[in-house]
């Protein structure tokens, strides 16, 4: 939650014979670029009169990574969350590109201010062919779009966080790009893009989209005080696949982390708050989905517990080295005893 376009030419190479003649070996794939070529959101083009119907029904419209960009930025125009995502992206001077990140996701590159989706190893008129990836392109642009927004308003984690925080900040991000999605998609739904709303309800986080509209079904005025989204984000953690996910992902990054951070503190000790929770939801518009649940959140098992085994020992074990000195591969809790038996040893790692 990719492509490059339309001509019938096909961009594989020629078939080849092994030495027997035996078998014919067709080679399917395409070299990545280690280096592609990024494009300024604040260049992307939107084509003018863009007939949508006419896209759905004549799919291979597309020929370049710019058209599939230009309709991706055309779509997300008419979702007023995913547009205003858009333009605090391109203000602060991101560029993005496609390419095979054999994901189904995005990476972002902070330093560079670059952002790469997936396209699937797919050319842009393979990519243009199957609206299951164009949607599913769409879909993850706009979560890479609020995840940049969070890069945006807060510094990494880690550097003022204890490890244990860092775990359910980097949850609540997660839950809540998810839960974003949900919004803009819904909203290009009432645009009359029906299509694509189908598609999320049948990707992996089409529960929170059916709880979601079910809310607003009871309460249509809950799509504006955000408790319909509040619903959303309350079922992002239903699915522990998701937690658990999100945990190992997190573990993994504190644990270079804390091998880059040599003999120096690897984290911070700053006070988690409820009001540093709450403004991780806050929508582009300004209203926060979550306000006054901050204390649920950080309290409640539901929210807070670490249920899967393999991630808990991961993290103990996190926490046992904070609190040790390596030398050589022997753990030490004393640094003073460490280096009287090494003392000639210049690398401690705590």
């Amino acid at each position: 939650m990719k492509a490059d376009r339309l001509s019938r030419k096909t961009y594989l190479k020629k078939h080849q014979v092994r030495p027997d003649g035996e078998i014919t070996v067709y080679d399917l794939t395409q070299k990545e670029d280690p280096n592609p070529e990024t494009v300024f959101l604040h260049r992307i083009k939107i084509a003018e009169n863009i007939d949508y119907e006419e896209i759905s029904a004549l799919p291979c419209y597309f020929e370049t990574q710019d058209d599939i960009l230009s309709w991706c930025a055309a779509l997300m125009a008419e979702s007023p969350t995913a547009n205003m995502l858009w333009k605090n992206a391109q203000a602060q001077g991101w560029r993005v590109t496609t390419i095979d990140l054999c994901s189904n996701g995005f990476h972002l590159d902070i330093p560079a201010k670059k952002l790469l989706l997936d396209n699937f190893a797919m050319t842009p008129a393979a990519m243009g062919r199957s609206a299951y990836f164009r949607y599913t392109l769409l879909i993850v642009f706009i979560r890479a779009l609020r995840d940049i927004w969070h890069e945006g308003c807060h510094d990494p984690f880690e550097n003022e966080y204890c490890p244990e925080d860092v775990l359910m900040l980097e949850r609540v991000r997660a839950a809540d790009c998810d839960s974003v999605t949900v919004l803009a998609v819904w909203e290009l739904r009432g645009a009359g893009h029906a299509d694509i709303w189908r598609h999320l309800i049948g990707s992996a986080e089409g529960d929170m989209a059916l709880v979601f509209t079910r809310f607003l079904e009871r309460d249509p005025a809950s799509a504006f005080d955000g408790s319909a989204l509040a619903y959303a984000f309350r079922q992002w953690y239903a699915d522990e696949s998701r937690v658990d996910g999100c945990d190992h992902e997190t573990l993994e990054a504190l644990d270079d982390v804390l091998f880059d951070a040599g003999e120096n503190n690897a984290f911070g000790d700053r006070e988690l708050t409820t009001q540093m929770l709450e403004s991780m939801t806050c929508l582009p518009d300004g209203i926060c989905y979550l306000s006054g649940c901050g204390e649920i959140i950080m309290h409640d098992p539901f929210f807070a517990g670490l249920r899967d085994e393999i991630n808990q020992t991961h993290f103990f074990q996190l926490m046992y080295d904070m609190e040790v000195t390596m030398v050589n591969n022997v753990p030490f809790r004393d640094r003073t005893l460490a280096r009287k038996l090494f003392p000639h040893e210049e690398s401690f790692k705590n």
